[in-house]
């Protein structure tokens, strides 16, 4: 995926490292459980978040600086569901000591 759309990709941004930026940033919101804006199919073609981040921009449904999830939104949710995880993994840990 990368060779065949790299072009496009960096014609969408104005350095190599704002590109690498951008499409790492979208594959950590893909890891966390951000919705794709990829049609099913291409989705399940690859496992890799970095394709499919950079399959995402190629496709012009998102652009570098627009349509992304609000970052300070997301890390706030994120932290949120971490901190739930958290407690719900302590709170069965002192249910199991109580046993």
């Amino acid at each position: 995926m990368a060779e065949r759309d790299i072009d496009k990709l960096l014609s969408l941004t104005d350095s190599k490292y704002r590109l690498s930026v951008v499409t790492a940033k979208r594959a950590l919101q893909l890891r966390s459980g951000a919705p794709s804006v990829l049609p099913v199919e291409q989705r399940v073609r690859t496992r890799n978040l970095v394709t499919q981040a950079m399959r995402e921009l190629a496709t012009g449904k998102l652009t570098v600086g627009t349509n992304m999830i609000d970052e300070q939104r997301f890390h706030q949710d994120y932290v949120r569901q971490r901190q739930a995880q958290l407690q719900a993994q302590l709170n069965a840990e002192r249910e199991r000591e109580r046993d």
